[in-house]
């Protein structure tokens, strides 16, 4: 991935300064229930590494929840922006070895960054994950679902996409890491909270996908498992052996 790709990113994604390290009610919800389902009940007091931090948003509900933050990004900007409002923050060229400790992280997460990675650096990110996280440590990455067609409005709506992640693979990728496998789902989808025009929508999509989901698995994909979301997350857990082993 080049710079270049991102000199005007922020403008694309209507991400300014104003909003930097700041996140809604509804996204508080998302951030505690998608940690609590991957096995993470709680952040408080736990080091956590975030891939490619993007606006903020998901390090400001972090270190209210009384974690210690770590970030990645690759947007120049971005970096400076987090520095200036106090966060640990770091240029994602720098590689995470030079700047984390062995096993000195208990989380690690990436949301809809690793479809922006090459084969290559995804595999080196993973490695290099693999390496920080404690024993027992997650990782917990949303991607648009390489197993979905309803995933391309998202996969093939952003020109710095590279990499269409599917289930498989990710067994795949995680056996070369040496992570194991913990989950492959769809992402968290509250109902309760939300309002109650939020709620009957998404109980009405939940309703949907409950009735016509299993159909296209069984009638499409020979009933394979798939995540059939636009979205979908993997959860990660390190194992005792090495990368490689």
């Amino acid at each position: 991935m080049s710079t270049a790709e991102y000199a005007r990113y922020r403008e694309w994604k209507g991400w300014n300064k104003e909003s930097f390290g700041t996140y809604l009610p509804n996204s508080a919800i998302y951030f505690s229930r998608e940690l609590r389902r991957s096995g993470v009940d709680s952040v408080d007091g736990a080091t956590i590494l975030e891939i490619g931090f993007g606006n903020g948003e998901f390090a400001a509900w972090a270190r209210d929840a009384g974690a210690k933050y770590v970030g990645t990004e690759r947007i120049h900007e971005l970096v400076q922006q987090g520095v200036r409002a106090g966060y640990d923050v770091r240029d994602a060229n720098e590689p995470l070895d030079e700047f984390l400790a062995e096993e000195s992280v208990d989380l690690i997460v990436a949301f809809d960054v690793f479809e922006h990675f090459e084969e290559v650096d995804l595999r080196r990110a993973l490695r290099s994950a693999h390496r920080a996280l404690r024993p027992a440590g997650r990782l917990i990455a949303r991607v648009p679902s390489g197993d979905s067609p309803f995933a391309r409005s998202i996969q093939h709506g952003d020109v710095t996409h590279r990499l269409a992640i599917g289930s498989s693979m990710i067994q795949q990728f995680a056996d070369e890491a040496s992570f194991s496998v913990h989950c492959v789902r769809e992402p968290e989808f509250p109902l309760l909270g939300l309002g109650a025009k939020t709620f009957l929508r998404r109980a009405a999509v939940r309703g949907i996908r409950t009735l016509v989901f299993p159909f296209l698995v069984h009638a499409f994909m020979g009933g394979a498992r798939a995540v059939l979301t636009p979205n979908m997350v993997f959860v990660l857990v390190k194992s005792s052996r090495g990368p490689g082993a």
